[in-house]
């Protein structure tokens, strides 16, 4: 099927076993298996062949943000490979930096474990009967180390500052602080610009919660 634009994003827990003195790490951005995720999503085996051989989207490299912040950068993916599992990285934090080193320090003792890999998907099919979607080609933009996995299911209904969005930047921003992409947040923002309009208040604040809340039962992270 056609690609879909929309850059979404996929969460995996992994177990850093060690992180180097150096900022080195592995684990796994992406895992093969045979039961759908929450988003009711299979990876298939050779999703990320091609964009790996391409070196990410425009063969520009494949980014490692903290916590899918473009303007975020912490390092640099050394290695990416498919195996049997699914999607194998090694990455070096530049820990020199303060966010480089924010997240080292955090691994180190155990209080960053998540990985989630913004993308676009390329080739698709889908089994309508199980209401699963094979995605069988993905371009990657980025991956990212994450405090929560990246998921709009959790993350919108925890946002505790949405009753004190007055412009769209507020609510941009918290979108992006509860772990979205900016090109997620971005686009949620779109769609909710005419609950923005009215007077903030409790109702309002409600009704963007509430519309948050319908797109994604329609959309996919």
């Amino acid at each position: 099927m056609d690609e879909e634009k929309l850059i979404k994003l996929i969460p995996c827990n992994y177990e850093i076993k060690e992180v180097s003195e150096e900022g080195i790490f592995s684990g796994y951005a992406s895992v093969f298996d045979k039961e759908p995720d929450s988003y009711g999503d299979i990876v298939e085996m050779g999703a990320f062949k091609r964009t790996i051989k391409a070196g990410g989207r425009n063969k520009n490299g494949i980014a490692m943000l903290m916590q899918h912040r473009s303007d975020k950068p912490i390092g640099v993916w050394t290695k990416l490979k498919e195996d049997d599992h699914g999607l194998y990285v090694e990455g070096k934090l530049a820990i020199k930096t303060t966010d480089g080193n924010d997240v080292y320090e955090l691994m180190k003792i155990g209080a960053l474990k998540g990985l989630s890999i913004g993308y676009t998907v390329k080739k698709f099919s889908r089994d309508e009967d199980k209401n699963i979607t094979i995605l069988q080609e993905l371009e990657l933009w980025e991956i990212s180390p994450v405090t929560f996995p990246a998921k709009i299911n959790a993350t919108v209904s925890s946002i505790k500052s949405i009753e004190n969005a007055s412009n769209e930047r507020e609510l941009e921003m918290a979108l992006r602080e509860s772990g979205l992409s900016k090109n997620a947040a971005l686009y949620l923002v779109k769609l909710c610009r005419p609950k923005l309009r009215e007077s903030v208040d409790n109702d309002s604040a409600l009704a963007i919660l509430k519309s948050l809340k319908e797109i994604n039962k329609n959309l996919k992270f």
